[in-house]
Parts: C-alpha cells; sequence; structure tokens
C-alpha cells in the first residue's frame, strides 16, 4: 500500500514538473517588451525631459555621394531672364562622390573641398565658387547616399536610404519594420565609423533614456544590430531541438510507464 502511494505521489510530482517547465519556457516578461517602460502607464501631466541629445548636422566623409544642383538667372540678348541649370539633379545617378582626399569634381567649377563640412558649409563653398562664373547662383546640396544599416532580429533587415539627414533610431527601425518579437529591446548595438575608428554603443528601447544616447541621431554609414533572445536562438539550434525531442520520449515512456505499475 505505501509503495502504491509512493509511486502515485511521483507520478504526480513528476507531471506537475513538467507542466511547470512548459509555462516557464513559454513565459515571456512583459517588461522585456514594453519600449520606454520606465514611464508611468497612466499620466495626469506629460513627463518633460530637459537632457536629450542635441542634433548636430553631420558631416560630409570620403566616398558619400552628394546631389547637386546650381541655378542661376543669365540675360537672353532680348534682355528677358531666363533660368539655367548646371551640374546634377537630386538623383543618386547623377550625384558627384566624394573622393579619398575630400574633393568632388564639378563641371566647369573644378575640384572643391567638401569633405569635414556640413552640406551647408559646401554649399556656401560652392557657391562662392560658382559666382565666379554665374550670375546670382542658387545651389543646393544634400548628401544622397545618407544610409544605415539595419541587422539582425527585425523584420526586414538591410540597408535602408534616410530620407533626410536628421534621422534617430527609432525612425531606422521603424522602416526596418519595428523589431521581431524575439528581438532583444534591452541590448541593441549601434556601430559608428568615424575616420579611421569604430565606437561601439548600446542602447535600451525600454528606457527613455534612450533619448540621451550619444547615438539617439544618427550618422550616414551607421550599423545598427538587434540581438535576438535566448529563445529564438535556442529554437533556431538542431541539435537541440532533437536532444530535447529524444529527452521528453523518454521522459514520456518513463511517466507512462509509472502510471500503467500505478494502475495495475
Amino acid at each position: 500500500m505505501f509503495k502504491l502511494y509512493r509511486q502515485k505521489r511521483f507520478s504526480s510530482g513528476l507531471l506537475l514538473f513538467f507542466a511547470v517547465c512548459a509555462c516557464a519556457s513559454s513565459c515571456v516578461s512583459s517588461k522585456n517588451m514594453v519600449y520606454f517602460n520606465d514611464l508611468p502607464d497612466s499620466m495626469s501631466a506629460p513627463v518633460v525631459m530637459t537632457q536629450t541629445t542635441p542634433f548636430t548636422d553631420p558631416k560630409i566623409e570620403p566616398n558619400d555621394m552628394l546631389a547637386i544642383t546650381v541655378q542661376t538667372v543669365v540675360q537672353n540678348p532680348g534682355n528677358a531672364p531666363i533660368t539655367s541649370t548646371s551640374t546634377g539633379t537630386f538623383n543618386l545617378l547623377n550625384s558627384f562622390m566624394v573622393d579619398k582626399n575630400g574633393y568632388i569634381e564639378l563641371s566647369l567649377i573644378g575640384f572643391v573641398k567638401v569633405a569635414g563640412l556640413t552640406t551647408a558649409e559646401a554649399r556656401e563653398v560652392i557657391k562662392q565658387k560658382a559666382k565666379e562664373l554665374y550670375k546670382e547662383p542658387v545651389v543646393m546640396v544634400r548628401i544622397a547616399n545618407f544610409d544605415v544599416d539595419v541587422l539582425g532580429d527585425v523584420a526586414r533587415p538591410g540597408r535602408i536610404t534616410l530620407p533626410g539627414e536628421k534621422e534617430n533610431i527609432i525612425g531606422a527601425l521603424s522602416m526596418a519594420g519595428d523589431l521581431n518579437i524575439t528581438g532583444k529591446r534591452s541590448n541593441i548595438l549601434v556601430v559608428r565609423t568615424e575616420g579611421d575608428q569604430r565606437t561601439f554603443h548600446r542602447v535600451d528601447l525600454r528606457s527613455s533614456k534612450i533619448y540621451q544616447s550619444p547615438v539617439f541621431w544618427l550618422k550616414q554609414h551607421d550599423q545598427i544590430y538587434v540581438e535576438p533572445n535566448k529563445f529564438k536562438v535556442q529554437s533556431s539550434d538542431q541539435t537541440l531541438l532533437r536532444n530535447l525531442g529524444i529527452l521528453s520520449t523518454v521522459i514520456s515512456m518513463a511517466s507512462l510507464i509509472l502510471i500503467f505499475r500505478t494502475v495495475k
């Protein structure tokens, strides 16, 4: 009688153990999934963050592609003003590459050093040179290949060309389709190239302090990596899945044998 009681207790305990393990493995803390979870759920007044990372205009770098237009008003023989356009348009195919020494070559104007300048500063430099050839030139400059790489556990990984020069990490992740449910929001890596140096930064989307991160505002050619959580890594491990399947089969057979002996 006592032996039968022990077998029943052991079988029940074993089944309870596997039920708890199954629940534990399937539960994901909502705190790890919610963005900005350090803010209160309900606020009678908005939370004001006074110390945020200020935006600074990006500098032009070697191998950047610049889209440049130069427009000017000239006088025709009949003294009627007409508009003339020189160089390219805002099209990547008609852009000008900054060479390794930081120069671009414009037709008629010649070589202009633009590396280390913002697009606004480059516009003024080109405008001063254009004045030697054109009357009242209007110059427009933008970085045509202002792109970032978004890698890892997102909906659409790949290279993204940003629409403007003022873009932040949240906007870039949004354009990549946001993180998958298995992406780690607490440990996003941003790799930034500055000259011959690479700097590595970690940001946490669960915290509003992301707005204070030095990489909140993106620079051209930044790389963003979203790490998958342990569940996704383990679920993609075929050896682990095979071993778990074998273990599950063995445990199920042992449980059935114990239950059969109990009933018998």
